[in-house]
């Protein structure tokens, strides 16, 4: 039965953590960045361009709420698991990548412009994992 309340935490977590993206994401996309710092990168590649300011300005955020949901569970949680990290991430990706899908004529450059973003949370992922553990071991 506990195993069966931290899963049911886990994807309410996760599901909170999905709709509190789009916010970041919101605000991340409303940030001007000034053309002066972007055009020696846009010079070499404009999609490189994209990619730098989605990773610091949307990847970076997400990532930390990530982490900040991943720990504030720690309290509700005493010996979070693989699964449970799993869960409370998937409704964010699953997020993330229905985004990624419905930008279909340009799927491959929006892919390719957020793969630093799902690389990001998948490092999080990882070192939440490892550190549960070493915990627990």
């Amino acid at each position: 039965m506990d195993q069966l309340k931290n899963r049911v935490i886990a994807v309410i977590l996760g599901i909170a953590l999905a709709y509190a993206s789009i916010a970041i994401i919101g605000i991340g996309a409303a940030v001007a960045i000034p053309s002066d710092i972007l055009k020696p990168v846009a010079q070499v590649s404009g999609l490189l361009a994209f990619t730098l300011v989605d990773f610091f300005i949307i990847a970076v955020p997400l990532a930390a709420a990530f982490l900040v949901v991943a720990f504030a569970s720690r309290v509700v949680i005493r010996k979070p698991d693989l699964t449970f990290y799993a869960l409370l991430l998937a409704p964010l990706v699953l997020l993330q990548l229905y985004f990624v899908v419905q930008s279909q004529p340009q799927m491959l450059n929006s892919l390719v412009t957020t793969l630093p973003r799902y690389l990001l949370l998948a490092v999080c992922f990882y070192l939440l994992v490892r550190s549960s553990n070493r915990a627990n071991a």
